[in-house]
């Protein structure tokens, strides 16, 4: 009988642990179901209505917290973050995007860089690259040490905007394009894709493309629309409408920007609603409704004003020196000259400002990268293994390739004003031969012989010796060297190489079959016998390459 009072005893004390732990396991489904319900929610409203996204984050906030379930607690101060910046409150989305990394602080989870790339990001729309690049590279630097391809992409991508914000449009293009095409073969999110397709768009902008802009803009528009992502097609809104105001459309271009400013000033987006009300404005000035530009124009400082700062940080919109260039013009056009000179010294003051804050990014941009490449260096030496080997190679050639970007990006510039100045100097100043008086009338008979000689460009043939031109001119080697030095002040090859050069310059500038010859050809056709000897000769008369310089003079010629 006891033994039977044992034996049901136990079986009663199983069956309430069963019950126990049914009741703890249905509890933790209703969590979890309860979790992904609020989640699903926030990500459906963070594209299109901020505030409930905003609401539903602080509830999931206070849900977990109750539960002490931190990680998740985490994803909704992401969620909010996420949500802040679309608003455009860009330090209120940092702060909150802090505070819920602090929750996953010792912890190796995906949403560790997420936090990175959210925090960079509204750095960014708050005008402060620098500070976007430092957690744009952690992110970078972890991503190449561990192989994670998305994040690499991601973090790279994002580093390409700050590029493209300071001024570096080529190498961003590039950088874009290239990321775009690994976003689509590592089938990343669409909201990566259509992001990325839209800093297409914008460089191509930048770079005064705008058919290249609607192209590209189209395909990440129809991704905006697909997923409901209203931010992004307000975007997309704002640069078609850039694209046709390129294109000196303005009616179609107001009638997108138009569409953009009423989304925008519901969401309050100081950055992209500065940047549409100075388009707005632009179009104005382009249609000579000049008033309605100044109202405009005078809108974006407004906003700028208005927007939300930090200590004494003021938002200052990217179009902010073109925005005072087109107040300065809409007054004098209207007949006001102290209101344009007033607007005129604001804009030179901010251009000196931008230009000192660009070239200080640039250079955080190449040591960022070459500490990038130092760690990885480092962390290669700890290890043996062939993948980590060739992670230090490529992190060599990326320090080797980021240095002489950074060499070729300054001798460009250096090339351009160069070009820009032999510009100017052809245009202002035409060549005209110097006027030259000699008694002597054999020395006058050889400089006659030799002017009828330069008529016939028998400097061309590349067998255009000293001995052969002296036999031309009817005289001996050594007397036409002395008549050149003091005729002309110029060795024999110094007259040569500057017809040939000046020759070379006025074909190229008048002949457009010329120009798409390949260098060795020109070299041949004006003289030289190798591509080399043209190019040195060519650099030391102009201070820039031939190639560099039928590109920009194609450019020049174009506008």
């Amino acid at each position: 009988m006891m033994h039977l009072f044992k034996t049901n005893f136990i079986v009663f004390l199983l069956c309430i642990c069963c019950l126990l732990c049914n009741c703890s396991q249905e509890e933790k489904k209703t969590e979890t179901i309860i979790v992904d319900e609020l989640l699903d929610v926030i990500k459906k409203n963070v594209n299109k209505d901020f505030e409930k996204a905003i609401m539903y984050s602080d509830q999931l906030i206070s849900y977990a917290l109750s539960k002490n379930d931190s990680l998740t607690v985490a994803r909704a101060h992401l969620q909010k973050g996420i949500a802040l910046t679309k608003k455009g409150n860009y330090q209120t989305a940092i702060d909150t995007l802090e505070k819920g990394l602090t929750f996953i602080k010792n912890k190796e989870v995906p949403e560790k860089n997420l936090f990175l790339l959210r925090i960079g990001n509204a750095y960014v729309l708050d005008e402060k690259n620098d500070e976007a690049l430092v957690y744009y590279s952690r992110v970078y630097e972890d991503a190449l040490l561990n192989n994670k391809k998305l994040d690499l992409v991601k973090a790279a991508i994002n580093i390409s905007k700050i590029k493209r914000n300071v001024g570096n449009h080529r190498e961003a293009l590039e950088d874009y394009k290239s990321f775009y095409k690994q976003s689509v073969s590592l089938n990343m999110e669409k909201t990566v894709i259509a992001r990325t397709l839209l800093g297409i768009c914008g460089t191509y902008l930048t770079l005064q493309q705008p058919d290249s802009a609607l192209h590209y803009g189209q395909k990440g528009y129809k991704i905006s629309k697909e997923i409901e992502d209203e931010v992004g097609v307000s975007y997309f809104h704002v640069d078609f409408g850039i694209a046709y105001y390129l294109k000196d459309n303005y009616t179609t271009s107001l009638s997108y920007l138009n569409k953009a400013k009423n989304y925008l000033e519901n969401i309050k987006n100081p950055k992209r609603l500065a940047e549409t009300l100075f388009y707005i404005g632009a179009c104005q000035y382009r249609l000579k409704n000049y008033e309605q530009a100044i109202t405009y124009l005078k809108e974006v400082l407004l906003v700028a004003s208005q927007s939300e700062k930090v200590g004494n940080i003021e938002f200052k919109p990217l179009q902010l020196i073109d925005t005072y260039d087109f107040l300065s013009k809409s007054y004098i056009a209207l007949g006001d000259a102290e209101q344009s000179r007033f607007y005129e010294n604001e804009r030179n003051n901010t251009e000196k400002v931008t230009d000192k804050k660009n070239n200080k990014i640039n250079t955080k941009l190449l040591k960022n990268e070459l500490q990038i490449s130092e760690k990885v260096i480092a962390n290669i030496r700890q290890t043996s293994n062939r993948y980590k080997l060739f992670l230090m190679l490529a992190g060599i050639v990326c320090m080797l390739s980021i240095s002489l970007v950074i060499y070729y990006r300054k001798k460009a510039k250096t090339n351009r004003r160069t070009f820009e100045k032999l510009m100017q100097q052809q245009e202002t100043e035409p060549s005209k031969p110097k006027p030259i008086t000699i008694d002597d009338e054999k020395v006058a008979l050889v400089l006659k012989k030799l002017h009828k000689i330069e008529a016939q460009a028998y400097y061309l043939d590349s067998n255009c010796s000293l001995a052969n031109l002296a036999k031309k001119a009817k005289t001996n080697p050594t007397y036409l060297t002395k008549i050149l030095k003091e005729a002309k002040g110029k060795t024999f090859y110094q007259y040569i190489n500057e017809l040939r050069i000046n020759y070379a310059i006025e074909r190229l500038k008048s002949d457009h079959q010329f120009r798409k010859y390949a260098i060795k050809h020109i070299a041949l056709e004006v003289g030289y016998k190798s591509p080399e000897s043209f190019t040195k000769h060519f650099k030391k008369a102009t201070g820039i390459n031939p190639s560099y310089y039928i590109k920009e003079l194609e450019k020049h010629l174009q506008t």
